[in-house]
Order: C-alpha cells, then structure tokens, then sequence
C-alpha cells in the first residue's frame, strides 16, 4: 500500500467515513508502522484544536483589498456566471411553464370533455316562462292566483298567495322572482308537455 493511499484511510478514519474492511486494513497499518501512527495522532490532535475554534468573521476592508488585488480576467467571471445565472433563471420559468401546461392537460383529461363554448353561451341569465294562462282563486280557505307556464322544459304551475298583513299589506300576488325568499309562498311543479 502507498503512503498517499494510507493517507486516504486516516483521512477517512477522521471523517467517520471508514468501513468494516478499510478500519481493519488501517489497523494492521497503524500496528506495523509506529511513524503512521504518530502521523494519525498528529493529524487528531489538529482537528480538535480546530474544531475548538470558534467562527471569526473577516474585517470589513479584507474583501476589499482581496478583490483590488485580483487580476482584471475575474470580471470577465462574474459577466460569465451572471450569464449562466440568466440562463438557469430561464430553464426554470420554462419547467415551471412546462408543469403547469402539463397540469392542465392532466386536469382536462381527468375531468372529461365539458360543454363546448357554444353550448354554455346564454345559458347564465334564465329566460322568464311564458304565462300560457291565469286564474284568480278568491273563494274558499286560500286565495290568490293560479298559473300556467310554459318554459324550456315543459308546463309549470306557479301558485301565489298573499303575503300576511305588514309592510307589503295589500299586495295580492307576486311573480316567482318576487315571492322567493319572502312569506308568501311559492311553488312550482313541472310536467312534461305531451
């Protein structure tokens, strides 16, 4: 074994980065050569004392003089490094593109085909159903007005009675779109046209 390649196992020996075999090998190294030893001791009782240091930050003006003394080739560097620094910044806006195009196809696919745009164009606001006829219902227990719609999906019925004596006092029927959500009530059933 060469001294560079005895080097390597103290190395690792005191990075903790030493396997079963290699601590073995060194072992038997240690054993036979008392100045390997001594050397491994040495190079232990460094790390210590350096591990014992605590961290010194630099005075402020040794950046400064560093950097004045470097030869002028290290700007042409930093142009180089902010130049691949674009280019990573734009590899990452086209991955980021790249996942949200992707996204969106896997959402479409997943929800299915929906409508197509001509299909859903109108379709917020709702037609008002065509009264075919009305009736005004005034004897008996109930009064108010009976009628007859005619809207996309067929024949409705809508029934309207007066609202109890208060604020609206007075006010015999109401539409559909009135009535909701007020006292007075409302209901409508659909039947399917012949």
């Amino acid at each position: 074994m060469t001294h560079d390649q005895r080097m390597a196992l103290i190395h690792a020996e005191l990075d903790d980065e030493l396997e079963t075999g290699q601590r073995a090998v060194l072992a038997r190294h240690l054993l036979a050569e008392p100045q390997l030893r001594v050397l491994r001791d040495q190079m232990r009782g460094l790390c210590s004392r350096l591990d014992a240091v605590g961290q010194v930050e630099p005075p402020p003006h040794l950046k400064d003089s560093i950097l004045s003394r470097l030869p002028p080739s290290s700007a042409s560097v930093a142009r180089t490094y902010a130049k691949a620094s674009s280019f990573s910044r734009w590899r990452l806006a086209a991955l980021i593109a790249g996942l949200v195009t992707a996204g969106s196809i896997v959402y479409q696919t997943v929800q299915g085909p929906g409508p197509g745009s001509r299909e859903t164009a109108g379709t917020i606001v709702a037609e008002a159903p065509a009264t075919v006829d009305s009736v005004v219902v005034d004897s008996g227990p109930v009064t108010g007005r009976a009628s007859l719609y005619r809207d996309k999906t067929g024949l409705a019925v809508g029934l309207g009675a007066p609202a109890p004596p208060g604020p609206r006092a007075g006010r015999s029927h109401c539409r559909a779109s009135e009535c909701r959500g007020r006292t007075s009530s409302w209901s409508s059933w659909s039947a399917s046209t012949p």
